[in-house]
């Protein structure tokens, strides 16, 4: 008789035990190269759905899944997003099923491995799009995801100067006196994004901003820029000043973050959009499309986020944690 599937709940505590910026880079870059080299990796079709009102203070849900061929596994990943007087409350469940029995064999606290992930695929995205000798960084946005950027951008890169910007210019003081006591470089806060953006080598953008942050003429020659929030980041019209355009999966690009907003505002269509595309990010790390061609090109990314990261991340995590004798195994099917 086949044993009873057993649950393993990995919460925040046990996963920050499991994780090291190191290894979440090494997951990253990995999943990343598999995704590019070919079908080794699946996204859920479509790769988003979306439920809930989000009216009156009610949650909105969001629901993404992706397989993992190499590693026989499935994730579905549930988020809600509630709002609230501080911002937005979200809670974030993966659950990993195994593709051969089809059971569940792992649910996953994202909320903090979700920040994590996100802040390691603009590093990755950074350390193969920027200069490799890039001194100076700008960050528009301090919040919690913007903290899990180090110490693996520093780490990434030698830089010498890393300029913040927020909406409150006290949040930005905040953030630049914390991390000046734990980081080599000199973190700055800034009052303006153009004048934190001038002769900026890497630039950062993580923001839930009304407008665009990032205009035209605002770029310095050979600057790379990683656009990840959720709303226009990016002008449209930067565009006409990149050299090279990148994506990590476009379907997703066109319902949150910059690509969104401008076919909305039907500034572009999307087979525009796919012209404009050199490649994404899985290519260029596979080293399928080679792209910088010298130091003065111009560079955008737009990183929205792929749930095959979120699943390898959370996949690695579960196989350790058995070795590391971490979690709590729960058996939900007491009909088998």
């Amino acid at each position: 008789m086949k044993s009873k599937p057993t649950l393993r709940i990995l919460r925040e505590q046990e996963l920050r035990k499991i994780l090291t910026v190191e290894k979440g880079l090494e997951v990253i870059e990995k999943t990343y190269r598999d995704y590019g080299a070919g079908m080794t990796q699946r996204l859920s079709e479509p790769t988003s759905l979306f439920g809930g009102s989000g009216q009156k203070g009610d949650a909105k849900f969001k629901v993404k899944g992706a397989t993992l061929m190499t590693e026989g596994v499935t994730g579905v990943r549930l988020v809600s997003d509630l709002p609230n007087t501080q911002g937005i409350r979200a809670y974030h469940l993966l659950c990993v099923y195994d593709d051969q029995t089809g059971a569940p064999i792992g649910l996953i606290d994202e909320t903090w491995l979700h920040r994590f992930r996100t802040a390691l695929t603009g590093v990755v995205t950074a350390k193969f799009l920027a200069r490799p000798d890039s001194k100076t960084a700008v960050l528009l946005g301090a919040g919690a995801i913007a903290r899990e950027l180090f110490p693996a951008l520093t780490q990434s890169f030698r830089l010498e100067k890393i300029r913040v910007v927020t909406k409150h210019p006290e949040s930005s003081k905040e953030f630049c006196k914390l991390f000046n006591e734990q980081f080599e470089p000199d973190f700055i806060p800034y009052n303006c994004p153009k004048s934190a953006i001038d002769e900026a080598d890497i630039v950062i953008s993580l923001t839930f901003a009304a407008n665009p942050l990032i205009l035209p003429g605002m770029l310095s020659p050979g600057a790379f820029v990683c656009s990840m929030g959720e709303t226009e980041e990016v002008s449209f019209s930067v565009l006409n000043e990149i050299d090279i355009f990148v994506v990590d999966e476009l379907n997703y690009a066109m319902v949150l973050g910059d690509i969104s907003v401008w076919l909305q505002k039907q500034l572009t269509t999307r087979d525009e959009i796919e012209q404009k595309i050199d490649a994404n990010i899985g290519e260029v790390i596979a080293k399928k499309r080679g792209l910088r061609k010298n130091r003065n090109q111009k560079i955008l990314a737009i990183i929205q986020g792929m749930a095959i990261c979120d699943l390898a991340l959370a996949n690695y995590a579960l196989q350790s944690s058995f070795e590391m004798n971490l979690g709590q195994d729960l058996n939900v099917f007491d009909w088998l």
